[in-house]
């Protein structure tokens, strides 16, 4: 920023070949993006120094460093620019090496960066590795934010699991307590968190005393606001399968160093990465749930398959025999689905199944059962209920076939059900088996009359 005249000749350049990527702002609004470093150059300091505020004003909320190029300046410059707030002021001219020199310096973390790249990728390799070994989420959280607190030599560094509407949270992991891992927290101590989560970026303040998101809460007192002794802080989005879930928070107190943008980007990092990870193991999660229900799911219907129907036609025969209680099995078939998928073809008729699968599930109760029983066949459990119940229940479906798209009209040809209904107890049924020759039986039964259709086991 600043008069370019009166900057060092060839200093973009010479930054350049340093290994910056060099951005020119016309004026403190229009500082790109989220600097590290802001340069100004000041051919002259009033006494209020006005340019060099307004410039430090509009670098702080990124957490950039700001250094003041003084050319042709008086020792006393150096004093009013430092009482402005820069973190460094230079007087011009100087060597360029020194120059470079001393930028350099103002953007390498001495307790991050000063490992060199080959050092921080090492210790985020370790990081991760502490990550990857947890088998839950909130281990995983609470595995990174002790691993950035550690690496980067901080005492605060946290974990929220929030949204962007809540008015609280849950603190999952925080370094300066590890016992924490559940514990409902108000946003209004987290005010950066909740800028981050709303901007869907990092938040960066190295002076919080300055900035609006924390100078508007001064009202504020106890659980509902932030601690009155905060220096500096970041906030980083935590946003696994693309979905913000969360902010990881690093701060630090009066007294300590502040925050260094190269701890802030280290952090940055790791919590990418650990997103990355997290997305991986809910992936594989929900993989082995999927595979978990598709063996007792029939594809096609969503129905339970013939295995399922096994297991909870056994627990229902238990229950009612230890509790006396009656349960209903019932039988449906679907008459002349020949002549529907003649009609529609297979795929035709395989959506016929599918709707009539979606029509059971949503008609019967929470306690109930469905299975496809066979081809277009599907036999229901219902707990607690007799003949006459398992008669309605038929009644009932069929009402709704109109509604499902299920009836002559909507398919161009005829849908009829028939059904067969047995209960427990029941003199002939002295093993779950029983009860599907039962009903079986009774589907027969149901075929051979004209205007019903629903046969009750004797």
């Amino acid at each position: 920023m600043g008069d370019p005249q009166f900057r060092p000749d060839g200093l973009e350049r010479d930054m350049v070949r340093a290994g910056f990527q060099v951005a020119e702002a016309g004026g403190p609004g229009s500082i790109p993006g989220r600097p590290a470093l802001v340069v100004v150059t000041c051919p002259s300091l009033s006494p209020d120094c006005e340019e060099l505020a307004a410039g430090i004003a509009a670098a702080r909320p990124s957490g950039a460093q700001v250094v003041a190029l003084l050319p042709g300046g008086a020792p006393d410059d150096l004093i009013r620019a430092a009482e402005a707030g820069v973190d460094e002021a230079i007087l011009l001219p100087a060597e360029a090496p020194q120059l470079i020199a001393r930028l350099r310096a103002r953007v390498v973390s001495p307790r991050v960066a000063a490992f060199g790249p080959a050092g921080n990728d090492l210790r985020l390799f370790e990081v991760l590795q502490a990550v990857a070994t947890e088998l839950h989420r909130e281990d995983m959280l609470h595995a990174l934010v002790q691993g950035i607190a550690h690496t980067a030599e901080l005492q605060s560094v946290s974990c929220l699991l929030h949204t962007t509407e809540s008015t609280t949270g849950r603190l999952v992991a925080a370094s300066d307590a590890p016992k924490v891992r559940d514990e409902e927290t108000s946003l209004g101590r987290w005010p950066e968190a909740v800028a981050s989560m709303r901007a869907g970026e990092t938040v960066y303040l190295r002076n919080v005393g300055v900035d609006p998101i924390f100078t508007s809460l001064a009202s504020r007192s106890g659980l509902h606001a932030p601690p009155l002794d905060l220096d500096s802080v970041a906030a980083i989005p935590l946003a696994p399968l693309g979905r913000s879930i969360g902010t990881v928070v690093l701060r630090t107190r009066a007294g300590e160093p502040a925050l260094q943008p190269g701890q802030v980007a280290f952090a940055e990092l790791a919590v990418t990465a650990a997103a990355r990870l997290i997305e991986t193991h809910e992936r594989r999660g929900a993989i082995a749930r999927r595979q978990a229900i598709a063996a007792h799911v029939d594809p096609l219907t969503g129905c339970g398959t013939l295995d399922s129907l096994d297991r909870r036609l056994r627990e229902e025969f238990e229950r009612a025999r230890r509790y006396d209680v009656t349960f209903a099995v019932v039988l449906i078939d679907i008459d002349g689905m020949q002549q529907i998928n003649e009609r529609l073809g297979r795929d035709g008729g395989h959506r016929v199944l599918a709707d009539f699968g979606r029509l059971l599930q949503r008609e019967l109760r929470a306690p109930d059962f469905v299975a496809r029983y066979g081809g277009e066949e599907f036999l229901l459990v219902l707990p607690e209920t007799d003949a006459a119940g398992g008669r309605d229940t038929v009644h009932r479906i069929r009402d709704r076939l109109s509604t499902a798209g299920l009836d002559e009209g909507h398919l161009g040809t005829r849908f009829r059900l028939t059904a067969g209904v047995a209960t427990f107890p029941h003199v002939g049924v002295h093993k779950p088996e029983d009860l599907f020759a039962l009903v079986e039986a009774a589907l027969l039964d149901g075929k051979s009359q004209d205007v019903d259709r629903v046969g009750i086991a004797a």
